[in-house]
């Protein structure tokens, strides 16, 4: 869960929405002024790692994130009650031989009615296309990286024309290797990228880039991590870490994304009495919503 104090001062008021796949209602304050909206996509869950007893094999590769869209409106041009519904983050792919790959995002929503059936009602949303899915390592190399969701465009949700915007297109994950896994980037400057799994290395961690500091990387066997959140220097949200490969013993498991990122891709094994690691879960999309008051 986010902090929202990182958003608060005393002349605002500030809710988040972070439960993907349920309806909730926004009430607009007393003495509204300016609302501010962040729509966040959820992410894409992570490839599950191959698992044999010959080399190569592969690690699964991480999700993608989700897209994100901002918009600032004058108060007195919204209606007093939006509808808001965050997207559910994809699942893991499973280990194995063969494994599976993880499955894609959803959009999220701010709406009029409790219904996504017309653009009319679409106040805004995060993007186009959902994220996708990180695809599972096999025999001969590792899992090829999930895409971000797709920007949005001004046709889906009309409303932008009333307000200031900005849409920013999801971040794809990193590809699984067979050795180390590929490592995350700074992202769009909110959700940053997932990692790939390892087969006998490392799993994907993270390098810092620019002001965002990164994570270290998975060890052998070692579980991806998970739910990284960063509020200094500023907000960033993190996608899971690729498993660690392992040469002998139980591949690691990809890490679960942060909200609105993609998992971690599993880490490949060895055939013999273990288990490749399973692709880790994509986080939630969310909305949070800034009103001046």
């Amino acid at each position: 869960m986010l902090d929202l104090s990182y958003f608060q001062n005393k002349n605002s008021n500030v809710q988040g929405f972070f439960t993907g796949g349920v309806w909730q209602t926004w009430i607009k304050p007393r003495g509204a002024k300016l609302v501010n909206i962040i729509c966040q996509g959820s992410g894409a869950g992570g490839g599950g790692g191959f698992q044999s007893a010959s080399a190569p094999r592969g690690g699964g590769a991480g999700g993608g994130s989700g897209a994100t869209s901002r918009l600032t409106i004058n108060a007195n041009l919204l209606p007093d009650i939006l509808y808001i519904l965050p997207g559910i983050g994809g699942t893991g792919g499973l280990g194995g031989a063969p494994a599976t790959s993880g499955s894609s995002g959803q959009n999220s929503f701010i709406t009029l009615i409790p219904s996504i059936a017309s653009t009319s009602n679409v106040i805004l949303r995060s993007g186009t296309t959902p994220a996708t899915g990180g695809t599972p390592g096999i025999s001969s190399s590792g899992g090829t990286t999930g895409s971000g969701e797709t920007i949005n465009v001004i046709a889906n949700n009309i409303f932008v024309n009333l307000g200031a915007f900005t849409f920013q297109v999801g971040t794809a994950g990193n590809g699984g290797g067979t050795v180390s896994g590929g490592g995350s980037g700074a992202g769009n400057f909110i959700v940053g990228a997932s990692g790939g799994g390892g087969t006998s290395g490392v799993g994907g961690g993270s390098a810092a880039s620019g002001v965002f500091p990164g994570y270290a990387s998975a060890t052998i066997n070692q579980n991806g991590i998970s739910n990284l959140i960063f509020y200094k220097p500023t907000l960033m949200l993190y996608g899971g870490g690729g498993g660690g490969g392992a040469a002998t013993g139980n591949g690691g498991n990809g890490g679960n994304g942060a909200p609105g990122t993609g998992g971690g891709g599993g880490g490949a094994s060895a055939a013999t009495g273990v288990n490749a690691g399973n692709g880790g879960r994509g986080g939630d999309g969310f909305v949070i919503i800034t009103t001046s008051i």
